[in-house]
């Protein structure tokens, strides 16, 4: 998983009992592809007034440790949308594990955001394990949400949280926890930009507990991760302002 194979890199800046846990989840980590069915649809692709949903970003967004993407986040609003709007939906997956707010850039495709209703952008784990400056994030991720506003110019988007990496099985220790405060560190900034922005909605950061939340690999989202993502942006997307989950 390239998450993982960067993770021993990465932590060297730190101690070396952070770079051993590096390696060793390096080596110990099952790798996993990304969800089939980047376009799907729920209910009637013809429907002349079917809504349009785009996904964008990394692993998360790309359903890795998932084997379809009516199991992921992508079909989770879809069909949640669906069900509210008493209209179909079709969905899109624009999504590379390991990328970067700046790498998300280069997947921007105008002409699909131009038809979208909803975005959802799920950015922001990479640039806290690749040990990116607060300064760099910030300026990357007000570079994508600019050029995802200009081109999406009639739909609604939301933003995910940075996830809360020291919750992931396969990271032991240490490394969890210094990788988890750099992404509360960014989860933060990110709450700043977005405020700036003026069009997109946030989630706030949460910690569901029980089995079965992870993939095989300890450290993507199972599905019943991604039905708990889906609730939430579905919350957020319906919610008025001031209402939880979703922050303006």
């Amino acid at each position: 998983m390239r998450e993982i194979v960067t993770l021993a890199a990465a932590a060297t800046w730190r101690t070396p009992v952070i770079a051993w846990q590096g390696l060793r989840a390096k080596r110990s980590v099952v790798r996993l592809p990304q969800a089939e069915g980047d376009f799907g649809t729920v209910g009637d692709a013809s429907d002349p007034n079917c809504l349009r949903l785009v996904v964008l970003g990394d692993s998360l967004a790309g359903g890795v440790g998932v084997d379809n993407h009516l199991d992921t986040l992508a079909g989770g609003v879809a069909t949640r949308l669906a069900t509210r709007e008493g209209r179909a939906v079709q969905w899109v997956v624009a999504a590379r594990t390991g990328f970067t707010a700046a790498q998300v850039m280069t997947l921007i495709d105008d002409a699909v955001l131009a038809q979208a209703d909803v975005v959802v952008v799920s950015v922001g784990a990479n640039d806290a394990k690749n040990m990116h400056t607060a300064r760099r994030w910030r300026d990357e991720l007000t570079a994508l949400l600019d050029a995802v506003c200009a081109a999406a110019e009639r739909a609604e988007i939301v933003l995910l949280p940075v996830p809360m990496l020291q919750m992931c099985p396969a990271l032991p220790g240490a490394l969890a926890q210094t990788l988890g405060m750099r992404a509360a560190q960014f989860d933060a900034i990110a709450d700043d930009v977005v405020a700036g922005s003026g069009r997109v909605r946030r989630i706030m950061r949460f910690e569901p507990s029980g089995d079965g939340l992870f993939a095989a690999d300890g450290f993507h989202p199972s599905a019943a991760f991604h039905a708990i993502y889906a609730e939430q942006i579905d919350a957020a997307l319906s919610a008025t302002d001031g209402d939880s989950p979703a922050r303006r």
